[in-house]
């Protein structure tokens, strides 16, 4: 099962590459090397670079939050904006408000 979460990145960042580097970075700084090599599917990036939808499994979603909560030195800093195991849920009218 699949675990999708909405991010909002500082600074502004299009590059798929260097988001999953950052967020890999991130997971490395909390829970060592045994976590960083976590599969993220970078499913959506907008076009200011401001927000990113990853797709992670559901066993790691909480470990991809803590670790992007409590991340020091990822090159793009993320906070997480919603999360669901229903990837329509992320597109909500209450999401949209606060842009």
């Amino acid at each position: 099962m699949h675990h999708y979460i909405c991010l909002s990145m500082e600074p502004r960042c299009t590059d798929a590459l260097l988001i999953r580097k950052s967020l890999q970075d991130a997971l490395t700084d909390v829970f060592g090397l045994t976590f960083s090599s976590t599969y993220i599917d970078i499913l959506s990036v907008n076009e200011q670079g401001s927000e990113v939808v990853v797709r992670v499994s559901s066993e790691n979603a909480s470990r991809i939050l803590a670790a992007v909560a409590g991340a020091s030195r990822a090159s793009v800093m993320c906070s997480a904006i919603k999360e669901s195991s229903f990837l329509p849920s992320l597109l909500s009218s209450d999401r949209g408000a606060q842009q």
